[in-house]
């Protein structure tokens, strides 16, 4: 009976990821920031209660495209049991009297070690009493609506279990919109990640809720569970001073060069707006200076940029804008081929951007990926596993036959929620 619960739990979690809709009380909490130093902390611009209802549900964003009102890509309403209909279960455990969040700006560096100003979201509980902190890395967006910092990300719900939830926007979103994301250069991310979780704890301090514990954990999925392993790897090789408990991957592209190859072998993806995702972010991240009218078909060349940068497309409507989930209709031969002369920068690029080469956990590592994901190819997990083999045996796995890429995404919540409780943390 508790893992049906669970399960129900966790597709109604499922249903408020990035809420770019639901509405939010705004509220003064008659705190003056000023005493707070910029320069090392993390700076509210407005401080909010989480206030969902069961209509803003049909709204919401799930990781691989959709909405829950439209089932998602891949078909994830077809579910037995719809989260519009459990929305009542939970929306106790997110109402304004248990979490409080906090959207502000932290300083960091982009790509060319620049200081720049970022965004994000920390959320903690209202009473204060915060055990642990988790930092997220959010799944892929569209729309700059998605942010975690003009959002309800879905690992907020943890705040009501008594973390304090730290999600940042990365650079191309909510403060930094004018940017082009620079999507899956993972080392920068992760960058960006850590020096959020360093901004935060100053002004945890400054609002009463300083940490229990001074371990962390780590969560994401999807783009997230890369940048999962990449901000592990991170604190692992650069911050001696930041203990991790554990670190919780689901559905990452882990290695770039075998997602890439894996979609170019099927001529599909049900995903095709990740194609200029991955090629104008390593583009920025890695200072590529490609020649897109050798990239892309000629059909593209007149919007891509705008569907891809200009943040106001969500990513479904960007597969719609495409018209097509073959790789052959969107990149040019050449791209196609990583033997060319022309795919050579931007190979290299994904290759040092992958993480199955170089990672070596120290800290226990929960990996989870569903054998059927239409999004993000399993063969990413397999070569994680393979290259983790001879290097850590700290690293619980969890493959299986879980579904599509959304319904994968809900396994992975029921099975982090159950794991943290197991170990008595939650």
């Amino acid at each position: 009976m508790k893992q049906i619960k669970l399960a129900v739990l966790a597709i109604a979690f499922a249903a408020l990821a990035s809420c770019a809709h639901v509405p939010e009380k705004w509220v003064d909490f008659e705190t003056d920031w000023s005493d707070l130093d910029p320069k090392t902390s993390f700076v509210p611009f407005e401080a909010s209660s989480c206030y969902l209802t069961e209509e803003s549900l049909n709204d919401c964003a799930l990781p691989g495209g959709g909405t829950v009102g439209d089932g998602g890509a891949d078909g994830t309403k077809t579910s037995s049991i719809y989260p519009t209909t459990i929305g009542k279960e939970i929306i106790s455990l997110v109402q304004s009297s248990n979490i409080k969040s906090y959207c502000g700006t932290y300083w960091s560096v982009d790509q060319d070690g620049r200081p720049v100003a970022i965004s994000g979201r920390i959320l903690v509980p209202a009473d204060g009493k915060v055990s642990r902190v988790m930092v997220v890395g959010h799944f892929t967006i569209g729309n700059n609506l998605e942010a975690p910092s003009l959002s309800f990300p879905l690992e907020g719900i943890f705040a009501g279990r008594g973390l304090a939830v730290v999600i940042s926007d990365y650079i191309g979103y909510g403060t930094t919109v004018d940017r082009v994301h620079p999507y899956l250069c993972n080392t920068l991310t992760a960058r960006n990640v850590v020096d959020m979780y360093y901004a935060a704890l100053p002004f945890l301090d400054y609002i009463g809720c300083t940490p229990k514990y001074d371990d962390i954990y780590i969560m994401g999925y999807s783009q997230g569970g890369a940048t999962a392993i990449a901000v592990q790897d991170y604190i692992e090789k650069r911050c001696d001073d930041i203990k991790i408990r554990l670190n919780m991957a689901g559905g990452g592209p882990y290695d770039i060069t075998a997602t890439f190859d894996k979609w170019v072998e099927n001529d599909f993806t049900d995903y095709p707006c990740a194609i200029p995702m991955v090629i104008y972010g390593l583009e920025a991240g890695e200072h590529l200076q490609l020649d897109y009218s050798k990239v892309f078909l000629p059909r593209l060349l007149p919007d891509i940029y705008d569907w891809i940068n200009s943040k106001k497309y969500y990513m479904h409507e960007v597969t719609m804008l495409l018209g097509t989930k073959k790789i052959s209709d969107i990149i040019t031969e050449d791209t196609r081929n990583k033997t060319s002369e022309a795919m050579g920068p931007l190979y290299y690029a994904m290759q040092k951007n992958s993480m199955t080469y170089s990672f070596n956990p120290v800290a226990p590592l929960y990996l989870f990926h569903s054998i059927d994901d239409n999004v993000v190819p399993f063969v990413n997990a397999v070569l994680l596993r393979e290259a983790l083999k001879s290097r850590s045996a700290n690293v619980t796995y969890n493959f299986g036959n879980y579904g599509a890429h959304s319904a994968g995404f809900i396994r992975f919540l029921a099975t982090s929620i159950g794991l943290l409780e197991t170990r008595g943390d939650i």
